[in-house]
């Protein structure tokens, strides 16, 4: 599984656990919503996406390297391979070189 299914479902379980606290959960039901485009964190600036995984439950020592993993060369290919990213994206945030 790789680094973006993680934070998917840990959002997920952030979710779940807000609603049976009955806590408000409103920013990771928008956070839902972003991690429905894989691009996600190739398309923000590196403060959301750190913003993002601490709302989400990665801890602060943890964020530059699971956000690395996020937008590293290889996801960044398999995306565009899959058509799931556009490199010609005026909006990429982040980008590689074919």
């Amino acid at each position: 599984m790789n680094e973006f299914y993680l934070i998917v479902v840990m959002n997920e379980t952030e979710i779940e656990l807000a609603k049976t606290k009955n806590k408000n959960c409103e920013k990771n039901l928008k956070i839902q919503k972003y991690l429905e485009d894989e691009a996600f964190f190739f398309k923000v600036s590196s403060s959301k996406a750190y913003e993002v995984l601490q709302d989400v439950g990665i801890k602060q020592e943890k964020l530059k390297e699971v956000y690395r993993k996020l937008i590293s060369p290889k996801m960044f290919y398999d995306l565009v391979e899959s058509k799931k990213i556009n490199p010609e994206d005026e909006n990429l945030v982040v980008k590689y070189k074919l």
